[in-house]
């Protein structure tokens, strides 16, 4: 029976990567929930600087707690609409776009929702 080593001692990035070098599924599914996580990074970050509670921001937005709570835990999709919203109750706009060429110089096509 292989020995299983503990994370205790490694920095977060060194578990992660572990983890993802151990399994594809792992792999699979951060990079799938990798996009969702960069927005709920930002959504917190702009509500902190604005001194928003996520019950703030749910009434600017008119909807409830949790469906900040849901944004913020990075694991969920979010429509087009909600993030128009959310946009607008964090005092900016959403946009959206493509890339097309190549990854160094790409061609930005972006949309303001």
């Amino acid at each position: 029976m292989a020995k299983k080593s503990s994370p205790v001692g490694t920095s977060v990035r060194q578990a992660i990567e572990s983890k993802r070098a151990a399994s594809p599924d792992y792999r699979e599914a951060q990079d799938r929930l990798q996009p969702f996580e960069q927005l709920a990074r930002v959504v917190i970050m702009r509500r902190g600087r604005l001194g928003l509670s996520q019950q703030d921001l749910a009434a600017r937005m008119g909807t409830t707690a949790s469906v900040i709570s849901r944004i913020e835990s990075g694991q969920h999709r979010t429509s087009t609409e909600t993030l128009r919203r959310l946009g607008e109750a964090l005092g900016g706009r959403a946009v959206v776009g493509f890339e097309f060429g190549s990854a160094r110089q790409p061609d930005r096509e972006l949309v303001q929702l």
